[in-house]
């Protein structure tokens, strides 16, 4: 994470949730995952509808098997600002690098997608992140992801 650009956030998944596996060239799939929070504003500021936030790697596996529309996270990460094609207005969105399970939190398929997970380092040998996201996530209910 860049220095000085940090961000947490805490608010309700709001809309659809999206997950499907990123496919760079000569690469292997990446998991991805995007969300929108609703935060509640101060009485200073008003609420914010539609915070962006993008998830990736095994925290974005973790986080999907958890969550639902009306779950309430904490989102700590980075903020990032990318144009979109077609069109000269940018995207702002957060990239989670650790989220928070705080309400309306499905942990029975949770508990599917840790199986899943822990399974699948069995069969592959080299996933040890996998194991360490498990291992974490039992321990605390919350999953610190460090991007690059």
């Amino acid at each position: 994470m860049a220095q000085g650009n940090f961000t947490w956030q805490r608010g309700d998944i709001t809309g659809d949730i999206y997950f499907d596996y990123l496919r760079p060239e000569n690469q292997d799939p990446v998991p991805y995952l995007r969300l929108y929070l609703m935060i509640d504003g101060s009485p200073e500021a008003k609420p914010v509808k539609g915070l962006r936030v993008l998830v990736y790697g095994t925290l974005a596996e973790l986080v999907y098997g958890h969550v639902q529309k009306g779950s309430r996270i904490g989102v700590e990460g980075h903020i990032q600002m990318r144009s979109r094609p077609n069109t000269t207005t940018p995207v702002f969105e957060v990239v989670a690098e650790r989220i928070e399970f705080i309400r309306n939190i499905d942990y029975e398929r949770g508990k599917q997608v840790i199986a899943e997970l822990k399974q699948r380092s069995k069969r592959n040998g080299s996933a040890s992140s996998d194991l360490e996201a498990v291992k974490l996530i039992l321990e605390t209910g919350e999953y610190a992801h460090d991007a690059e």
